[in-house]
């Protein structure tokens, strides 16, 4: 499967998290795929851009998820810029540095 871009919606899965989360893209200063802004790699503040995945495996016992992301999400698309920075697209992934949990786009929102 292809790369596509993400949109404001799209599922998010952290491998340690109990349940997907959506990615909330502001839609200032984007462009927008079927009524949807498209995201950067930026799009990854806690409780903003990524709300929590319900449990965190890491912990024992299990503790609500506050995903934290360590810089920015990786593997963007570098030749498309959005809102000044690459593009978030559908293979990118981000780490959190709360849990160390790889999250992954599930779908891309579109």
């Amino acid at each position: 499967m292809g790369q596509s871009y993400v949109v404001n919606g799209a599922t998010l899965k952290c491998m340690l998290g109990a349940a997907p989360s959506t990615l909330t893209v502001l839609p200032v200063n984007r462009v927008e795929i079927n009524g949807k802004a498209k995201a950067n790699i930026g799009d990854c503040k806690p409780m903003v851009n990524i709300k929590p995945f319900g449990t965190c495996a890491k912990m024992a016992p299990p503790v609500p998820c506050t995903p934290m992301v360590a810089g920015v999400w990786l593997k963007g698309k570098t030749n498309v810029t959005v809102g000044g920075l690459p593009a978030l697209m559908s293979d990118s992934m981000a780490i959190c540095s709360c849990g160390g949990g790889i999250i992954k786009i599930q779908k891309d929102g579109q």
